[in-house]
This record gives C-alpha cells, sequence and structure tokens, in this order.
C-alpha cells in the first residue's frame, strides 16, 4: 500500500510541474505548432509566385507544418505586405518579397518599408540582361551606348511599370548621361513582346525569362548587368566593359527575400531560419536554381542583408525622386544621397 501511495505521490508531483508551466513557455516550445501562411504579394503563376511555389513545399517539409501560399497581389506589392504586417508577429506569418519594398515610402504606396521586418533569408536573384530585337543594327553594348550619346531622347527603351527593376535600370543609365527614351508597358510580357517586335530598340531582360528567345535567336544580348563577367553568359561581357562609372552602384540585384514582422521573437525566428536554411540545402531547391539559371544569394549574414538594402534604397529612391517618378523626396524618410 505504502508504494502505491508513493506512486500516486511521485505522478501527482510531476503533474503540478508539467501543469505549472506557463502558457507563453509551452507555445514558444512548441512553434510551429499550426500552419504558417506564406504571402505572396503579387499574383499567381508570375515569377516570384513561381519560386514561391518550389520552396514552399520544402520550407513545409522542415517546419513540420503546413506551408499555405496567400497571394494578395497590387501595388507594386503594397497590399500583400500590408495584410502580412496586418498580421500578429508570431511567426505564423512569412512575408516572401522582392525589392520594392526598400520604394514603398518614395512612391508613396505604403508607409511600410524593410525597417518594419526583419529578414530570415535572402535567396535568388535572376542575372538581368540588355537584350535588342533579333535584327537590330546593335551589336555590341558599345555601339547601343554611342546611338544613345548621338541621338539623346530618340533611342527606345521598353520597362514594365513605374519603380520596376527595368524601370531603375534606365534611370540608372541617365544618371550616368545617357538619355533614352522609357516607355512602360504595363508588365514584363508586354515589355518584351515591344523589344521582340522591333516597337522598341532594347530593354533590360530577365535570363530566366529571355534564354529561350536567346536560343531561338529573337533576341541579342549586348551585355548583363553586372560588374563582373556572369558565369551564365560567359560570351556576354559585364556593362561596365562600356559604362564603367556604372561599377559605383553595382550589384543592384533585385532579389526574393524572406521576411517577417518586426518584434517576432527571436527563438521563433530560429526555428523559422533553420527550416530555410534546410530546404536551401534541398536537392530540389539547389536543381530547380540551376534549372533557372539564377543566383544565389543565401550565404549574407543578417549584417550583409541589412547593408545591402540601406545601399538599394539610398540608390534607387533618389533615382527615382531626381526622375520625378516619386512624389516624395527620400530625405522625408531619412534616407541619405548613396555616395561611394
Amino acid at each position: 500500500m505504502k508504494k502505491v501511495i508513493a506512486l500516486l505521490m511521485i505522478v501527482l508531483i510531476i503533474g503540478t510541474s508539467i501543469v505549472g508551466c506557463s502558457p507563453k513557455d509551452n507555445k514558444e516550445a512548441s512553434f510551429p505548432n499550426k500552419k504558417v501562411t506564406l504571402v505572396v504579394p503579387w499574383s499567381a503563376g508570375g515569377i516570384t509566385d513561381r519560386v514561391a511555389r518550389v520552396f514552399a513545399p520544402l520550407f513545409e517539409e522542415n517546419l513540420g507544418q503546413p506551408v499555405t501560399i496567400v497571394n494578395k497581389d497590387g501595388a507594386s506589392g503594397a497590399i500583400g505586405t500590408e495584410f502580412a504586417y496586418e498580421q500578429p508577429a508570431d511567426g505564423y506569418t512569412v512575408l516572401f518579397s522582392a525589392e520594392t519594398l526598400a520604394n514603398f515610402q518614395v512612391m508613396g504606396t505604403s508607409e511600410l518599408g524593410f525597417k518594419d521586418f526583419d529578414p530570415l533569408k535572402m535567396l535568388i536573384q535572376d542575372l538581368k540582361v540588355i537584350v535588342v530585337p533579333k535584327d537590330s543594327k546593335y551589336n555590341t553594348f558599345e555601339e547601343l551606348v554611342e546611338d544613345i550619346k548621338d541621338n539623346p531622347g530618340k533611342v527606345k527603351m521598353s520597362y514594365s511599370g513605374p519603380g520596376a527593376s527595368g524601370h531603375l535600370q534606365g534611370l540608372l543609365l541617365k544618371e550616368m548621361g545617357l538619355d533614352v527614351s522609357m516607355t512602360p508597358y504595363g508588365g514584363g510580357n508586354p515589355s518584351m513582346i515591344a523589344t521582340i517586335s522591333g516597337e522598341v530598340d532594347f530593354t533590360f531582360g530577365n535570363y530566366g525569362t529571355i534564354k529561350d528567345y536567346l536560343e531561338v535567336g529573337d533576341l541579342k544580348a549586348l551585355a548583363t548587368f553586372t560588374a563582373e563577367q556572369s558565369e551564365i553568359l560567359a560570351d556576354i561581357p559585364p556593362m561596365t566593359d562600356t559604362i564603367p562609372e556604372a561599377e559605383k552602384y553595382l550589384p543592384l540585384y533585385f532579389p526574393n527575400i524572406l521576411l517577417v514582422k518586426k518584434g517576432t521573437p527571436e527563438d521563433v525566428k530560429s526555428v523559422l531560419m533553420e527550416a530555410t536554411e534546410k530546404a536551401l540545402k534541398d536537392p530540389k531547391w539547389e536543381e530547380f536554381v540551376k534549372s533557372q539559371s539564377y543566383t544565389r544569394l543565401d550565404d549574407l549574414s543578417q549584417d550583409e542583408i541589412k547593408d545591402y538594402w540601406d545601399k538599394y534604397g539610398s540608390i534607387t529612391s533618389w533615382l527615382l525622386y531626381d526622375a520625378g517618378a516619386s512624389p516624395h523626396s527620400p530625405e522625408e524618410f531619412k534616407i541619405e544621397r548613396y555616395n561611394k
């Protein structure tokens, strides 16, 4: 009988200890204990969405909980970003973002910026290439640049829309004294079609999007938007061979990045980070990146990520403002002009 009583007392003590644990400790120790939402602030089927749909199942496998993609498109990613920010800072909402977040404030699309989120990982970026139609008179980037100098405002370039990567790349050419005639086409595909058809003289294209056009001969690549020779296009020179002064602004990536709302607990971020790192080492992810010829950026540290976006925001927000493309001065948001 004494043994039974002693056993019951031990069970009672253990049970009391378990009950005595705070709900907060239990919750944090068990993160995640429900589904995680991956917010993609662009439409289904777009470039960012396609990358997210390869990443999500690998992320899910390593988190041990379902990961659901929610597309919230509009306002260059601002609508989805605001939706993610409105959710609790508990790690159950992760933003699959891109570079547009850096310019929301100066463009007047949202009051949010990178300062309102914590980065988990930079992921990938697509190589940017300057391309012309197959029957273009330009066979080198140097020829294109010389024609722009000889005919200011006459050489036509297409881009998808205000604040997008092509827009910023065109503004960078203007910053360096190349007066190109820039026309928005409302999307990457229409912008590329305008180039293929010869409606415009050139554009900046994502290599993943244009490589098929290059292979069949519908487009010619003149230069890469890099300061160094690309391993992917080893026979195409970097733009700095012709415009060396561009080097101070490069590299200027337009990547995907995983973010959580600022204030998310550190231990929760650690769980998300660990699952992300495992997903990025998965052979399926590595094969996807290789097949699309993407550049991996997941080796950047947290400090390097912050430094990169500070630089990117400084360069691009002032480019937009100086060109009259943004309604707000970067000074309103204490963004200093970039000087290397």
